[in-house]
């Protein structure tokens, strides 16, 4: 009976150290769970790379959109500036000049001066002063002349408009004469100015200055400059 025992007792302990072999063994066959690991570690890479990826192709389009967006307000901003500048640009007359400094001159005549409200006033009828064959042609058209005749003094004032302009005078203002006391660019005061259309004028040649061209320069609305236009 021992005997049956010992071999019991030692069958038992053979299957018991089969086991733990046999859980080795499976042990080393999960050892290959290293792959999984690995698959486990892949993906997060895959994520983050795919996330990266997003966050490139958002800024990308972030950025067109900021630049279309400054192009289309610099763009709205050169139309603006060019459309002020046009509504802000005076249109002439074709018996004004815009000169150098951007003041606008031009010649006609004076038929009234006038101070009102502690202000300065001239109405004014401009006229072109012509020469050559523009004169001469502007000359046959108004039947001053005739085709072949000559031009006296070869100058010709053309008046096609008799609107009257009204411009403020400047304070002071610079003005000369061609005729009065027969000296070219004579300085004159507004006073003496004035009283060339006044009812009294100074003597019997300032008689005759309301009945002469004269050119304005005016900066704006308002005349800096009068000066009269010498008639030979």
């Amino acid at each position: 009976m021992r005997s049956v025992g010992s071999r019991v007792l030692f069958l038992g302990l053979l299957v018991a150290a089969l086991g733990i072999v046999l859980g080795v063994a499976l042990g080393g066959c999960g050892g290959g769970g290293n792959d999984t690991t690995t698959t486990t570690a892949t993906g997060p890479a895959l994520e983050t790379t795919t996330s990266t990826a997003a966050v490139e192709e958002t800024t990308t389009t972030e950025a067109i959109t900021e630049s279309t967006t400054t192009t289309s307000m610099l763009e709205e901003t050169t139309t603006s500036s060019v459309e002020d500048t046009t509504t802000t640009t005076e249109k002439l007359s074709t018996a004004e000049t815009r000169l150098a400094n951007g003041h606008i001159r031009a010649m006609g005549f004076i038929d009234k001066v006038w101070e009102q409200g502690g202000k300065r006033y001239i109405s004014i009828d401009y006229a072109e002063m012509l020469t050559g064959q523009e004169a001469i042609d502007a000359a046959i058209a108004a039947g001053d002349i005739l085709p072949g005749e000559d031009l006296p003094n070869d100058y010709f004032i053309r008046n096609t408009n008799t609107d009257k302009r009204q411009f403020e005078v400047s304070d002071p203002v610079d003005i000369t004469t061609s005729s009065w006391h027969g000296e070219m660019n004579r300085p004159a005061t507004w006073a003496e100015f004035k009283s060339f259309w006044s009812a009294t004028p100074p003597d019997a040649e300032a008689a005759f200055l309301s009945d002469s061209p004269w050119w304005i320069e005016r900066d704006g609305q308002r005349v800096i400059r009068i000066d009269e236009q010498y008639l030979p």
